[in-house]
Protein backbone atom coordinates (compact mmCIF):
# COMPACT_ATOMS: atom_id res chain seq x y z
CA UNK A 1 0.00 0.00 0.00
CA UNK A 2 1.34 3.43 -1.00
CA UNK A 3 2.34 5.20 2.24
CA UNK A 4 2.66 8.83 1.10
CA UNK A 5 -0.84 10.17 0.48
CA UNK A 6 -0.92 13.47 -1.40
CA UNK A 7 2.74 13.22 -2.44
CA UNK A 8 4.45 12.11 -5.63
CA UNK A 9 7.47 9.95 -4.83
CA UNK A 10 9.64 8.59 -7.62
CA UNK A 11 12.07 5.74 -6.98
CA UNK A 12 15.33 5.99 -8.92
CA UNK A 13 17.36 2.83 -9.35
CA UNK A 14 19.76 1.31 -11.87
CA UNK A 15 23.08 -0.47 -12.12
CA UNK A 16 26.34 0.64 -10.58
CA UNK A 17 27.82 3.75 -12.21
CA UNK A 18 24.82 4.22 -14.52
CA UNK A 19 24.32 7.89 -13.65
CA UNK A 20 21.64 7.77 -10.94
CA UNK A 21 23.13 10.75 -9.11
CA UNK A 22 23.25 12.78 -12.32
CA UNK A 23 19.56 12.10 -12.93
CA UNK A 24 18.76 13.08 -9.34
CA UNK A 25 20.63 16.36 -9.78
CA UNK A 26 18.42 17.12 -12.78
CA UNK A 27 15.29 16.53 -10.69
CA UNK A 28 16.67 18.72 -7.90
CA UNK A 29 17.20 21.52 -10.41
CA UNK A 30 13.54 21.17 -11.41
CA UNK A 31 12.42 21.63 -7.81
CA UNK A 32 12.07 18.06 -6.61
CA UNK A 33 13.34 17.10 -3.16
CA UNK A 34 16.02 14.45 -3.60
CA UNK A 35 16.86 11.77 -1.03
CA UNK A 36 19.91 9.55 -1.48
CA UNK A 37 19.94 6.26 0.42
CA UNK A 38 23.70 6.11 -0.16
CA UNK A 39 23.99 9.32 1.86
CA UNK A 40 21.81 7.78 4.58
CA UNK A 41 24.16 4.78 4.62
CA UNK A 42 27.25 6.96 4.94
CA UNK A 43 25.74 8.85 7.89
CA UNK A 44 24.81 5.62 9.66
CA UNK A 45 28.32 4.23 9.21
CA UNK A 46 29.76 7.48 10.48
CA UNK A 47 27.47 8.36 13.39
CA UNK A 48 25.24 5.45 14.47
CA UNK A 49 27.04 4.04 17.51
CA UNK A 50 24.94 0.85 17.64
CA UNK A 51 25.71 -0.06 14.03
CA UNK A 52 29.37 0.88 14.39
CA UNK A 53 29.70 -1.38 17.43
CA UNK A 54 27.97 -4.28 15.67
CA UNK A 55 30.43 -3.92 12.78
CA UNK A 56 33.35 -3.87 15.22
CA UNK A 57 32.07 -7.04 16.89
CA UNK A 58 31.66 -8.73 13.51
CA UNK A 59 34.92 -7.82 11.78
CA UNK A 60 37.16 -6.26 14.40
CA UNK A 61 39.42 -3.31 13.77
CA UNK A 62 40.43 -4.30 10.24
CA UNK A 63 37.52 -2.24 8.86
CA UNK A 64 38.51 0.87 10.85
CA UNK A 65 41.11 3.48 9.97
CA UNK A 66 43.72 4.97 12.32
CA UNK A 67 41.22 7.58 13.50
CA UNK A 68 38.70 4.96 14.58
CA UNK A 69 36.34 5.62 11.67
CA UNK A 70 34.95 2.89 9.44
CA UNK A 71 37.12 2.46 6.35
CA UNK A 72 34.46 2.04 3.66
CA UNK A 73 36.93 0.65 1.13
CA UNK A 74 37.97 -2.17 3.49
CA UNK A 75 34.33 -2.76 4.39
CA UNK A 76 33.41 -2.95 0.71
CA UNK A 77 36.16 -5.52 0.10
CA UNK A 78 34.54 -7.80 2.68
CA UNK A 79 30.88 -7.41 1.77
CA UNK A 80 31.29 -7.58 -2.01
CA UNK A 81 33.37 -10.75 -1.68
CA UNK A 82 30.79 -12.64 0.39
CA UNK A 83 27.03 -12.88 -0.06
CA UNK A 84 26.65 -13.90 3.59
CA UNK A 85 28.61 -10.93 4.92
CA UNK A 86 26.80 -8.52 2.60
CA UNK A 87 23.43 -9.91 3.71
CA UNK A 88 24.39 -9.48 7.35
CA UNK A 89 25.39 -5.83 6.84
CA UNK A 90 22.24 -5.12 4.85
CA UNK A 91 20.12 -6.68 7.61
CA UNK A 92 21.31 -4.07 10.11
CA UNK A 93 21.45 -1.12 7.71
CA UNK A 94 18.37 -1.41 5.50
CA UNK A 95 15.65 -1.11 8.18
CA UNK A 96 17.24 2.09 9.50
CA UNK A 97 17.80 3.47 6.02
CA UNK A 98 14.17 2.84 5.11
CA UNK A 99 12.96 4.44 8.32
CA UNK A 100 15.16 7.44 7.61
CA UNK A 101 13.94 8.22 4.10
CA UNK A 102 10.29 7.45 4.76
CA UNK A 103 10.32 9.80 7.77
CA UNK A 104 11.97 12.52 5.69
CA UNK A 105 9.11 12.33 3.20
CA UNK A 106 6.34 12.10 5.80
CA UNK A 107 7.63 15.09 7.79
CA UNK A 108 8.40 17.32 4.81
CA UNK A 109 6.00 19.95 3.51
CA UNK A 110 7.17 19.21 -0.04
CA UNK A 111 4.99 17.15 -2.34
CA UNK A 112 7.52 16.08 -5.00
CA UNK A 113 10.26 13.61 -4.09
CA UNK A 114 12.91 11.52 -5.78
CA UNK A 115 14.52 8.72 -3.78
CA UNK A 116 17.70 7.14 -5.10
CA UNK A 117 17.72 3.46 -4.10
CA UNK A 118 20.22 1.17 -5.85
CA UNK A 119 18.54 -1.98 -4.46
CA UNK A 120 14.93 -0.87 -4.95
CA UNK A 121 13.76 -4.01 -6.75
CA UNK A 122 16.06 -6.32 -4.80
CA UNK A 123 14.27 -5.19 -1.63
CA UNK A 124 10.75 -5.26 -3.14
CA UNK A 125 10.09 -1.56 -2.49
CA UNK A 126 7.98 -0.93 -5.60
CA UNK A 127 4.83 -0.18 -3.59
CA UNK A 128 6.54 2.75 -1.84
CA UNK A 129 6.64 4.79 -5.04
CA UNK A 130 4.28 6.54 -7.41
CA UNK A 131 6.52 5.41 -10.27
CA UNK A 132 9.91 3.71 -10.55
CA UNK A 133 12.70 4.78 -12.89
CA UNK A 134 15.68 2.69 -13.94
CA UNK A 135 18.75 4.64 -15.05
CA UNK A 136 20.50 2.69 -17.79
CA UNK A 137 24.01 2.86 -19.25
CA UNK A 138 26.00 0.49 -21.44
CA UNK A 139 28.29 -1.98 -19.71
CA UNK A 140 31.31 -0.27 -21.26
CA UNK A 141 30.20 3.09 -19.85
CA UNK A 142 29.64 1.53 -16.42
CA UNK A 143 33.02 -0.19 -16.41
CA UNK A 144 34.88 2.92 -17.58
CA UNK A 145 33.28 4.98 -14.82
CA UNK A 146 34.15 2.36 -12.20
CA UNK A 147 37.75 2.17 -13.43
CA UNK A 148 37.97 5.94 -13.07
CA UNK A 149 36.94 5.45 -9.43
CA UNK A 150 39.95 3.20 -8.96
CA UNK A 151 38.23 -0.19 -8.97
CA UNK A 152 39.95 -3.28 -10.35
CA UNK A 153 38.38 -5.66 -12.88
CA UNK A 154 37.58 -8.12 -10.08
CA UNK A 155 35.99 -5.40 -7.92
CA UNK A 156 33.87 -4.27 -10.87
CA UNK A 157 32.74 -7.84 -11.50
CA UNK A 158 31.73 -8.32 -7.85
CA UNK A 159 29.73 -5.09 -7.81
CA UNK A 160 27.79 -6.10 -10.90
CA UNK A 161 27.07 -9.50 -9.35
CA UNK A 162 25.77 -7.93 -6.14
CA UNK A 163 22.68 -6.55 -7.93
CA UNK A 164 19.98 -7.79 -10.26
CA UNK A 165 20.97 -7.61 -13.94
CA UNK A 166 20.40 -4.16 -15.39
CA UNK A 167 18.18 -5.63 -18.11
CA UNK A 168 15.86 -7.07 -15.47
CA UNK A 169 15.73 -3.79 -13.53
CA UNK A 170 14.82 -2.00 -16.76
CA UNK A 171 11.99 -4.45 -17.38
CA UNK A 172 10.65 -4.02 -13.85
CA UNK A 173 10.72 -0.20 -13.89
CA UNK A 174 7.87 2.03 -15.04
CA UNK A 175 10.34 4.22 -16.96
CA UNK A 176 13.89 3.79 -18.25
CA UNK A 177 16.28 6.72 -18.69
CA UNK A 178 19.48 6.38 -20.70
CA UNK A 179 22.47 8.14 -19.18
CA UNK A 180 24.87 7.26 -22.00
CA UNK A 181 24.47 10.27 -24.27
CA UNK A 182 24.68 14.04 -24.16
CA UNK A 183 23.23 16.15 -21.36
CA UNK A 184 20.64 17.58 -23.76
CA UNK A 185 19.32 14.08 -24.47
CA UNK A 186 19.02 13.39 -20.74
CA UNK A 187 17.04 16.61 -20.27
CA UNK A 188 14.67 15.62 -23.08
CA UNK A 189 14.03 12.22 -21.50
CA UNK A 190 13.29 13.69 -18.08
CA UNK A 191 10.95 16.33 -19.50
CA UNK A 192 9.05 13.68 -21.45
CA UNK A 193 8.84 11.46 -18.37
CA UNK A 194 7.48 14.28 -16.23
CA UNK A 195 4.87 15.14 -18.84
CA UNK A 196 3.62 11.55 -18.69
CA UNK A 197 3.52 11.49 -14.89
CA UNK A 198 1.61 14.75 -14.63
Amino acid sequence: MYPFSGKTVLGITGGVACGKSTVCQKFAYLGWEVISTDSCTHKLLQFDKVIIEKIRERWGYKVFDNNGNIDRRNLSDIVFSSVAERSWLESILHPKIRENWTNLILKSSSSLFVVEIPLLFENNLNDHFTKTICVHASSSTQNNRLKQRGLSEEEIKLRHESQLPLSLKSNLADFVISCDGEVHFLDLQINKLLSQIS
